[in-house]
């Protein structure tokens, strides 16, 4: 009998129970029905404010206004022209993370169906920087290969492929207190290693195909010398030799500085002290002379994802004419007539601005990211320079002397190598 009433009881109580639960989960579903809250076309929307004024990227801002809706989806807001992550909104409040790189002083638009507003006061935006050392240990005596934190290098020129592999062209020709030095090197940051892949190797500034991980850089010992660094073959360096066509106009010295690849064609491209910009097949090394400019070095290449097959290169102040410490494009699908030099005056200094009237002072390695900023590193100048991919105005201001070689988020020193994050 006691059992009886314990089991009649118990049940009792699990269909109390599981009455409260339907009750509490209909009035759970009858106020998330309340929360939603869809914008109204025919009523205005309004902004009223917003907080905090300034941020870096990724920043949490709160917006206020009327007829926002509930549907982050439905809204879109932008600082200057970058749109931002729109986290959440109540109708009357949402909240939305700052783009990256949209400008020093920007403007917040936010657009809900056909409706398009501007905030009245603009939102400051801050660069966060954070430098650390990769390789090296400040010494020169002599290079070393192994840990990283033991490693010693004179790190010339560098890339990044697409595993985040760092490759180094270490170069020293032993003047002054410096050591004979001709060394190629991998970085594993995840192993905390620095390989040695190639000894005696004079190399420029390199480049990695993104689509292959196959990674070329230009040598001097002949007219058309590079090397390749095959990931299938663990990057061992292997020499190779253009084949230049008949009647062509191949350049009378070696010096070529840099190679790119171009993502949509596949070319590897390089640009000699003479002129020439050649475009190079390879897989059968066969090479095309594109176009010729006026004379001079550059040590910089690179292609924009936001402006396909428009290749960007950096112009060295030895050189003649127009193209002296400047920053030049040429769209390679069309070279014959869209060279054209897209910074200002040639002569070296430095200036922020539009690029237009900016200036650099022997501009050396340059980068662009996935967004279409470019980096720019000047071998003369105090500071490295980063432009919008449509050229509105310089970012980041000069504040310390870097070292003359940039690429990626990575640049390099005499005697070390150093990564630096720019939360943008």
């Amino acid at each position: 009998m006691n059992s009886n009433i314990k089991l009649r009881f118990l049940c009792h109580l699990l269909m109390a129970a599981g009455a409260v639960l339907s009750v509490l989960m209909s009035c759970n579903d009858s106020e998330n029905d309340k929360e939603r809250i869809p914008y109204d076309p025919s009523i205005p929307v309004v902004l009223d404010s917003f907080y905090p004024d300034s941020g870096i990227y990724l920043e949490k801002v709160m917006m206020t206004g009327k007829n926002f809706g509930t549907d982050p989806e439905q809204i879109r807001v932008y600082f200057n022209q970058k749109k931002a992550a729109v986290v959440g909104s109540t109708g009357t409040r949402m909240y939305v993370l700052a783009p990256r790189l949209p400008g020093d002083l920007c403007t917040i638009s936010v657009a809900i169906g056909n409706d398009s507003l501007v905030y009245d006061r603009q939102f400051k935006y801050k660069e966060s920087v954070t430098v650390t050392t990769i390789a090296g240990n400040g010494s020169y005596a002599e290079y070393r290969d192994g840990d990283l934190a033991n490693s010693i290098l004179l790190p010339r020129y560098l890339c990044v492929d697409n595993e985040n592999n760092i490759f180094v062209i270490s170069r020293s020709r032993g003047a002054g207190t410096f050591p004979y030095i001709e060394m190629i090197a991998r970085i594993d940051e995840e192993a905390n290693e620095l390989i040695t892949v190639g000894r005696n190797v004079v190399g420029n500034a390199p480049c990695a195909d993104p689509a292959t991980g196959m990674i070329s850089f230009p040598t001097e010992h002949t007219v058309g010398s590079f090397y390749t660094l095959d990931p299938k073959e663990m990057w061992a360096p292997r020499f190779r030799e253009m084949k230049w066509p008949t009647g062509s106009d191949r350049p009378v010295e070696s010096w070529k500085h840099c190679m790119v690849v171009n993502p949509d064609d596949g070319f590897i491209y390089t640009r000699y002290q003479e002129g020439q910009i050649v475009k190079i097949n390879p897989r059968t090394y066969e090479v095309e002379v594109i176009y010729k400019t006026t004379t001079g070095n550059s040590y910089g290449l690179t292609f924009n994802p936001k402006t396909p097959n428009i290749l960007y290169m950096s112009f060295w102040g030895d050189g003649t004419g127009v193209t002296t410490n400047s920053i030049c494009s040429i769209d390679v699908t069309d070279p014959g007539v869209t060279f054209k030099k897209i910074s200002g005056s040639t002569v070296g200094g430095f200036r922020d601005g539009p690029l237009e009237t900016a200036q650099f002072n022997n501009p050396s390695q340059i980068y662009c990211d996935e967004d279409g900023n470019m980096y720019v590193a000047g071998l003369q100048n105090t500071c490295g320079h980063t432009n919008m991919h449509n050229w509105p105005t310089k970012r980041g201001k000069c504040e310390a002397k870097p070292p003359s070689i940039q690429m990626w988020n990575l640049i390099s020193s005499k005697m070390a190598l150093i990564r630096i994050f720019i939360r943008m």
